[in-house]
């Protein structure tokens, strides 16, 4: 663990002047050579838009986003469909996008996973613009990468309830991108270089980690990590838990209606009166149905944890009679395990979304089961929106040292 590196504290203008957004921000299969399904299988490609080295300069200028970093190619962005499973196995379709570099060979790809987000179409493969990770794919492909953000279930061409921080739900989705993409480049003559990047922020941080966690366990003969960054993300789903109905206090509400609706979905509970007071039990299926954007359903639902949960089913988490609910929350919590590529995690030591501890509970269980390729950098008075640009330039300069 160590505070604000001098190569990043030396960055930090650059990051300050990313002026991007952040919103407040396994059904691992046994058998990876998966000969009988469609999984990875690339459906459509649709090209958005080509740009020039120049046009992408233009682009983030009107995004008050100039950084003096070497970004020497155009790029081609990409809208994809390929084939996956969702949470159970069951064959689907999902979307997102590509950023492929012009005018270069032997690129390393870097899938960036998107945070937070609760409207369909607020994705890269709908529009570069629409999304954080959208400008951000710019950015990393014209320096050189070629970079992927998967949309996830729930949003692009997927029209489910999209389950948040499901590990299970999530992880087929990102995998089956990067085999996508890798058809994709086979089929394109474009060369890749062998390294693979992973990074993502505050949701995208736990499904970054928990992508590494399936691939290193379950995909290793097909994909070798490089170095993986995950950005401000709710590692230790448990003891995050735990320290909120504890307190039964927290900044945005919001977000544990999110993810309990979520869940509440995928383990068919039917339990939301249980959950929250009315009115809001009610209203929770129309307000995470992938419609309504996330400014919408924060001013829907109280600014107190208090007047939106149930008293009684927080006593009963904390007297052990919501044996369900615990048992999901801890099957979903990402500290058993022993990562084995380099592991850089960035988070705001002030962050008011997603504790700084899950960073600091993270690295002591992964040290303590051998673990030894971990770094930490602390974004000194970082709250969960105010980090974000840090992290990203952060994430970006340490994989230029590979």
């Amino acid at each position: 663990m160590k505070n604000l590196p001098f190569y990043l504290s030396r960055n930090l203008l650059i990051a300050a002047l990313l002026l991007i957004t952040f919103q407040a921000c396994n059904k691992e299969d046994n058998n990876p050579s998966l000969e009988e399904t469609k999984r990875g299988v690339l459906i459509k490609s649709e090209n958005l838009v080509t740009l020039t080295r120049d046009e992408v300069q233009q682009i983030l200028i009107a995004a008050n986003a100039q950084l003096p970093l070497n970004m020497p190619y155009g790029v081609k962005i990409l809208s994809v469909r390929y084939y996956t499973v969702d949470g159970e196995g069951n064959e689907t379709v999902a979307s997102g996008a590509f950023f492929i570099p012009q005018g270069t060979n032997d690129m390393p790809i870097l899938s960036i996973q998107h945070g937070t987000e609760t409207k369909r179409d607020l994705v890269a493969s709908v529009s570069q613009n629409n999304s954080t990770e959208g400008l951000v794919g710019l950015i990393t492909a014209s320096m050189g990468y070629l970079t992927i953000a998967p949309d996830y279930p729930g949003f692009g061409v997927s029209h489910v309830m999209h389950p948040y921080i499901h590990a299970e739900s999530l992880i087929p989705s990102v995998v089956d991108f990067l085999r996508a993409c890798n058809s994709y480049c086979q089929g394109n003559q474009i060369s890749l270089n062998g390294e693979l990047f992973l990074t993502g922020y505050s949701e995208g941080g736990y499904v970054t980690l928990v992508t590494q966690k399936a691939i290193e366990e379950n995909y290793s003969t097909e994909f070798e990590l490089t170095a993986v960054a995950p950005l401000s993300g709710p590692y230790d789903l448990k003891g995050m838990t735990d320290s909120i109905f504890g307190s039964n206090s927290y900044s945005t509400p919001a977000y544990i209606a999110y993810f309990i609706t979520a869940y509440n979905e995928i383990y068919k509970w039917n339990r939301l009166d249980d959950f929250f007071k009315a009115p809001y039990s009610s209203m929770m299926p129309g307000l995470f149905n992938g419609t309504k954007s996330w400014g919408y359903i924060v001013n829907q639902l109280p600014s107190s944890l208090s007047e939106m949960m149930n008293p009684d089913f927080i006593s009963d988490y904390f007297n052990g009679k919501e044996a369900d609910f615990l048992a999901a929350i801890q099957e979903n919590t990402l500290l058993d395990w022993t990562p084995e590529a380099p592991l850089h995690f960035f988070h705001g030591d002030a962050d008011n979304i997603v504790s700084y501890q899950n960073a600091l509970t993270a690295i002591d269980m992964f040290t303590s089961k051998g673990a030894d390729k971990i770094q930490l950098t602390a974004i000194p008075g970082g709250t969960h929106e105010s980090s974000g640009p840090y992290a990203i330039v952060g994430a970006i300069l340490w994989f230029e040292s590979f």
